[in-house]
């Protein structure tokens, strides 16, 4: 399960930077968002 949070993670970082680079802020908005939950979900997963 943490590698394949590790996975999303990377793969939205990735998404959020390109999103940035192309100055799609409401896409990079919520692509944050999803970022987060998912580092939270981490952080839980790696607390157990």
């Amino acid at each position: 399960m943490v590698n394949k949070l590790f996975m999303e993670i990377k793969n939205l970082l990735a998404d959020l930077a390109s999103t940035l680079i192309l100055g799609k802020n409401k896409d990079a908005a919520n692509l944050a968002l999803t970022l987060s939950e998912k580092s939270k979900d981490l952080a839980e997963e790696l607390g157990k």
